[in-house]
C-alpha cells in the first residue's frame, strides 16, 4: 500500500510537472520568434510580437493535431496484423496491461526492426499508440514482452507521450529556426545597416536567446526524460508485479547488437525503452535514457 500511494505521488508531480514544461517550451518558442523579429526589424519589438506569437500557436496547434502521425511516419511504424501469431500476441498482452492500467486499449503497431525495442505515443490515453519492433517479438519471452508492454503503458498513464509530442516539435522547431537565422545572417546579412536602429543590448540578448534556446530547450527535455524512465520502469514494474520481466528484456537490450543501421528517425529516439541510435554505454547531459545498467539496478532492488 505505502509503494502504491508512493508511486501515485510521483505520477501526480509528474503530471504538474507536465503542465509547466510544456507551458515553458510555449513560451520559449514565442521568445525565440521574438527575438528573431527583433534582429529582422532592429527598434520595433512589436513586429516581432504582432508576428511571433500567431506562428507559435498555429505551430503548436498543428504539431499537436499531427503528432501522432508525425512520429508513426518517422518511426516506419504499421497496424500489429492479427493473421501473424506474435503480433496477434502482442494486441493481447497490450489489452491485459490496459486494463491492469484502468487505461483504454492503445492501438498496435509494429516497427519491422531487428532491434530489441519499443515506445508509446499520442496526444492522450484515448488516442494512444503502442508500438514494438519485430526484433522484440522474435526475440524476447511473454514475460520480458510484458515488462516491455508495462513500461510504455506506464509513460501513457504519467502522461509522457504528452510531453514528448509537444517538446519533441518545439525543440525541433527552435533548432530549425535557429539555423535558418544563422544561415540568413551568413549569406543574406539579415538586418545589416539596420542595426544602429535598435537597443544595442536588446540586440545582443535576442542573438545569444536564439543560438541557446535550441540548447536549453533540448537539455530540459532531456532532464525530465531520463527521470521519466526511471518512474516508468517503477511503475511498470507494478502493473506486472514482475520487476525481473523488465530487467531481462533490458539485459537483452544491452546485449543486442543487430548488423545495420537501425529503422526510423532519430527525431523519435527519446520516446523508444532505450535510444537505438547510440551507444548504450553513453551516459551523459545529451543521453536520451539514463544508463540502463543503473535501470537494471533499480528493478533488481525491487
Amino acid at each position: 500500500m505505502e509503494k502504491k500511494l508512493l508511486l501515485e505521488d510521483h505520477i501526480r508531480r509528474n503530471k504538474q510537472l507536465t503542465i509547466v514544461v510544456c507551458t515553458f517550451m510555449a513560451l520559449l518558442f514565442i521568445a525565440v520568434i521574438i527575438a528573431i523579429g527583433y534582429i529582422l526589424f532592429p527598434g520595433n519589438i512589436y513586429i516581432g510580437l504582432l508576428f511571433g506569437i500567431p506562428i507559435a500557436i498555429v505551430y503548436v496547434l498543428v504539431t499537436y493535431s499531427f503528432s501522432v502521425q508525425t512520429v508513426l511516419s518517422a518511426a516506419k511504424a504499421r497496424a500489429a496484423n492479427t493473421n501473424v501469431r506474435e503480433e496477434k500476441l502482442l494486441i493481447h498482452r497490450v489489452e491485459e496491461m490496459s486494463i491492469a492500467a484502468g487505461l483504454p486499449m492503445p492501438k498496435v503497431y509494429v516497427q519491422d526492426s531487428d532491434n530489441i525495442n519499443a515506445f508509446a505515443t499520442g496526444k492522450k490515453p484515448e488516442e494512444s499508440v503502442i508500438c514494438t519492433t519485430s526484433g522484440a517479438l522474435r526475440k524476447l519471452n511473454q514475460e520480458e514482452l510484458e515488462g516491455v508492454i508495462a513500461h510504455e503503458m506506464s509513460h501513457i498513464k504519467n502522461h509522457d507521450i504528452l510531453i514528448a509530442t509537444v517538446t519533441i516539435g518545439v525543440v525541433g522547431a527552435i533548432a530549425l529556426i535557429s539555423e535558418i537565422l544563422f544561415y540568413s545572417f551568413f549569406w543574406g546579412g539579415a538586418g545589416r545597416g539596420r542595426k544602429s536602429e535598435g537597443n544595442a543590448i536588446l540586440m545582443v540578448i535576442a542573438i545569444l536567446l536564439v543560438i541557446l534556446a535550441p540548447i536549453f530547450a533540448r537539455l530540459t527535455y532531456l532532464a525530465i526524460s531520463r527521470k521519466r524512465e526511471y518512474l516508468a520502469d517503477s511503475n511498470g514494474a507494478y502493473l506486472t508485479r514482475n520487476p525481473n520481466g523488465l530487467a531481462k528484456a533490458l539485459e537483452k537490450i544491452k546485449q543486442d547488437h543487430p548488423k545495420g543501421k537501425p529503422k526510423g528517425s532519430k527525431t523519435v529516439a527519446p520516446l523508444y525503452i532505450s535510444n537505438p541510435f547510440k551507444s548504450i554505454s553513453i551516459s551523459s547531459v545529451w543521453s536520451t535514457h539514463p544508463p540502463i545498467d543503473e535501470r537494471i539496478k533499480r528493478l533488481r532492488s525491487m
